[in-house]
């Protein structure tokens, strides 16, 4: 990311957060930031998954100068009596969208334009909803190819890649697929001087029988 949007979206968080503590005296706003990793190029939520208070709100915020996102709720996996939430796609850098959670229990979402790449989120608000306590999904919600029902969901998002990020290293996997490229090389390269190899004996057996031949005659 350039320099000026860094700086943009630094100022865009110090006026968010100025301004929700001269507007809310109790309630505590927690930012979430909208990135993309030039070098694994991973799209990401930092943080992935936050717990928050009855009444706070939740400030995402775009840091990506290189893609746009949005925040899109998954109608099925939030709790029962809300309602599905979508944001507007944020499209510049400091550009952000809010929203006030008064309803306890978890809020799985996504970025529509990257959810096959892992792009996901979970908001709990108070405690997280037993599986019986999400909303169950009425004609009209945007529907999601995602698989599972909400239980095995939430065992699963639960884990968050991205909630867990921080310990992750994707340097790991880029060495790992080197260190696997390398390792078949090193083997194509085996196999191919193993076969040149027989080639020759093969080549010498053929020359041994044709002079073999060549004698009887």
């Amino acid at each position: 990311m350039k320099n000026y949007g860094k700086l943009a979206a630094t100022a865009a968080l110090a006026m968010l957060i100025g301004s929700s503590v001269s507007t809310i005296a109790v309630a505590d706003t927690t930012v979430i930031k909208m990135k993309f990793d030039e070098n694994s190029s991973d799209l990401y939520f930092e943080p992935a998954k936050v717990t928050i208070k009855p009444g706070d709100t939740v400030v995402w915020l775009q840091y990506d100068s290189d893609n746009e996102h949005n925040v899109v709720a998954y109608p099925n996996l939030i709790p029962e009596g809300t309602q599905p939430f979508e944001s507007q796609m944020m499209t510049r850098i400091g550009e952000s969208w809010s929203m006030t959670f008064d309803t306890e229990g978890s809020y799985f979402y996504h970025c529509h334009p990257h959810e096959a790449a892992g792009m996901k989120g979970l908001i709990v608000v108070g405690r997280k909803s037993l599986p019986e306590e999400f909303r169950k999904p009425k004609t009209g919600d945007m529907s999601h190819d995602h698989g599972g029902d909400g239980d095995d969901d939430h065992g699963e998002m639960d884990e968050m890649k991205h909630g867990d990020m921080d310990g992750m290293k994707h340097d790991d996997m880029d060495g790992m697929k080197h260190h696997d490229m390398d390792e078949m090389k090193h083997d194509d390269n085996h196999g191919g001087k193993k076969e040149k190899e027989k080639e020759k004996k093969n080549d010498h057996h053929e020359d041994e029988d044709d002079s073999h031949h060549g004698h009887h005659d």
